[in-house]
């Protein structure tokens, strides 16, 4: 079993990251919907989009969303939030996906570069792309390897939920890897993560690749310039024509 089949689907991993700041993504997700002119009634796509926080926040407004999740705990936890508007299903990124013409397809918060191959990579903008209308926009937005490498290796002792965490972080040839350990009741449980090492030229080569034009490379979630030594995301907006 590959390391993502398992990790995003323990409760390990939500507790680990149930830190993030709701408000700070509900405001990326606005300014997006307004970068890109999305209108109530148009249909969108998100691509691992976890317990659907965002795909909730872009119902909210409007949008006809469907949510898709590898981890079977999520999308029930995502399906279980009864959000108007959304509907979520269980499906491996890299298998094309369900649902077409799309007016925007989102893949947000590094949720993405898991694989050990990188024609997996590129197949999942491919599928991304395939599930566009024309004229339709893909967003990815992924770390900025670069302005954390330098900061590597580190590790760090956590508490969440009960749960106690150690993580280590450092990076091979090819990716920035996470090993974690879980302490449960006494009971020690190992995982990893890893995500690839992108720079802004192999990001949007992917989506060249795909067959998008990449429209704007933004630094962070308030879309500002993007600096590649200094920029903490790649916010690469991309349409397919």
């Amino acid at each position: 079993m590959k390391w993502f089949e398992s990790w995003f689907d323990t409760p390990y991993y939500h507790a680990l990251y149930q830190h993030r700041n709701e408000a700070e993504a509900s405001a990326f997700i606005d300014r997006l919907i307004l970068h890109l002119g999305l209108e109530s009634g148009m249909r969108v796509l998100d691509v691992a989009c976890g317990k659907g926080r965002h795909s909730a926040h872009l119902a909210s407004r409007g949008l006809r969303v469907t949510g898709l999740d590898l981890s079977e705990n999520s999308i029930a936890a995502a399906s279980a939030l009864g959000v108007a508007g959304a509907t979520f299903a269980v499906h491996d990124m890299r298998v094309p996906y369900p649902v077409n013409e799309m007016d925007a397809v989102f893949n947000l918060f590094t949720s993405f570069g898991y694989f050990d191959d990188p024609r997996e990579d590129a197949k999942v903008l491919e599928n991304m792309a395939c599930a566009c209308a024309l004229g339709g926009f893909v967003v990815q937005d992924y770390l900025n390897a670069d302005s954390v490498l330098g900061m590597l290796p580190q590790e760090a002792h956590l508490e969440r939920e009960g749960y106690q965490f150690v993580t280590r972080k450092y990076r091979t040839e090819t990716h920035i890897v996470k090993d974690i350990e879980v302490l449960d009741s006494g009971e020690k449980h190992v995982f990893q993560e890893q995500v690839r090492i992108f720079d802004i030229d192999t990001l949007m080569a992917l989506h060249h690749g795909a067959g998008l034009k990449v429209l704007n490379v933004f630094g962070n979630d308030e879309l500002g310039a993007f600096d590649a030594k200094s920029s903490p995301r790649m916010v690469v907006v991309s349409q397919k024509s």
